[in-house]
């Protein structure tokens, strides 16, 4: 058992958890004590030879009473379903593992209609449900909030993101990593199912292997994942299917590139006709609004951390730019992002900022295994920063990196808050 409420007392920097919860209704209080509520689900990261995709349940509720309860369901809560798991909430922010594994869901059996996939939770006062979530996919919800969103640049819009995007790993049954996947795999869906869970923003590292049959790769480091071209496939299956906008912003080029500006132009011909039709030119600028971008009929912006390659090319943007704290403590990790988030009140970007919300183990943590596996990681860390996006810098927020994206609820935080921010409520 994993409870929140025993934070504060670890770390009294984390007291925000408890004081400041989430507001799920737009619109002048009613009395309700489930309108300043949440109650939702999350698949731990966390993997070992007898568990994987536990089912989280996480809660944030200031008027919670004794004797409240919230149960998970395979399906939608009715009078004739029984639960397949209760909890009694004792505190009013909380996260609970449950000891149950999700069922495997392959992308190939994800649709491009928003879905609950299975699992539902439900807050019960009195026997009687108040209050219900599930886990689910968001494959249209930019568009879907065009008319709140349209008129924003891409700098003022709350956009979940995925920190090394390509570097997944789909392990259908429990298993035990080695070393090295310890410390390369950051999440365990691919991209088009991240896309289709609703990130907008993909971090993307890429090597150079002339000698390889892909030449050009996905990295994580000196460590190869995936052909670009299985990426690039995936982006293009979600652009085709939907019309959402996507930010695919290749941010470094770790193997094979040097100082080797030839290797950049034959990649930027790569990109150019791979995405031919896709891309959004450069000359519209980071300035323009997502009405304008809609209204080109090219929804992806292909951003390239090589000022010197950028000026030649209108197919590349000036890359996002990253906010790395590179620390190692959830409390620095608090520290890091409340810092650049206060100071966005004073500085308004037009270049978009992605708050890179995950720790980064140095060469000693690796070798002794200090933190743990990135998937530890991101077990300790995800769900303080869902809280922290929802209660603390929900209104400064821009684009939000996480490890293991399902293992957060940054996804639905950043949906639910561009819509509040956006509304005037």
């Amino acid at each position: 058992m994993k409870l929140l409420a025993i934070v504060p007392a670890l770390f009294p920097w984390l007291m925000i958890v408890d004081c400041v919860l989430t507001t799920r209704i737009c619109g002048p209080e009613t009395g309700d004590d489930f309108q300043r509520a949440h109650v939702g689900l999350i698949i731990s990261p966390i993997m070992s030879i007898r568990m994987i995709r536990e089912i989280e349940i996480y809660w944030n509720h200031a008027r919670y009473r004794p004797g409240d309860t919230i149960a998970l369901y395979t399906g939608e809560p009715t009078n004739g379903l029984e639960p397949i798991y209760t909890l009694i909430p004792n505190a009013p922010s909380g996260i609970k593992r449950t000891g149950l594994q999700a069922t495997f869901v392959p992308t190939s059996n994800l649709t491009f209609v928003q879905q609950c996939l299975q699992y539902h939770v439900a807050w019960l006062r009195n026997d009687t449900v108040r209050m219900t979530n599930c886990l689910q996919t968001q494959p249209h919800w930019m568009s879907e909030k065009r008319a709140i969103l349209g008129s924003l640049p891409m700098s003022r819009v709350f956009l979940p993101g995925t920190h090394d995007s390509a570097s997944y790993a789909i392990h259908e049954k429990a298993n035990s990593e080695n070393i090295v996947e310890k410390y390369v795999i950051t999440q365990d869906v691919d991209v088009l199912a991240q896309l289709i869970y609703g990130v907008r923003y993909l971090d993307i590292r890429v090597g150079h292997y002339p000698n390889t049959n892909s030449v050009w790769w996905v990295n994580h480091g000196v460590f190869r994942t995936v052909p670009m071209q299985t990426i690039i496939n995936q982006v293009k299956t979600f652009l085709d299917k939907t019309n959402e906008i996507v930010i695919f912003d290749i941010q470094e080029f770790p193997v094979g590139f040097g100082k080797n500006l030839a290797v950049h132009h034959d990649f930027v011909a790569f990109l150019e006709e791979q995405f031919a039709g896709y891309y959004l030119p450069k000359s519209y600028g980071w300035t323009s609004t997502l009405n304008t971008i809609w209204s080109s009929g090219k929804r992806l912006i292909i951003g390239y951390d090589e000022r010197r390659v950028v000026n030649r090319y209108e197919s590349i943007w000036p890359c996002v730019t990253h906010q790395w704290g590179n620390v190692r403590t959830i409390e620095d990790l608090f520290n890091h992002l409340n810092r650049i988030e206060t100071e966005s009140l004073g500085q308004p970007r037009s270049i978009p900022r992605s708050a890179m919300a995950e720790l980064t183990p140095n060469t000693w943590d690796v070798i002794l295994n200090r933190l743990g596996s990135i998937r530890q990681m991101a077990e300790n860390v995800n769900i303080n920063v869902t809280n922290w996006y929802n209660s603390k810098w929900q209104s400064t927020a821009n684009i939000v990196a996480v490890d293991f994206v399902r293992s957060s609820g940054i996804i639905e935080t950043a949906i639910e808050w561009n819509e509040r921010r956006n509304s005037h409520c």
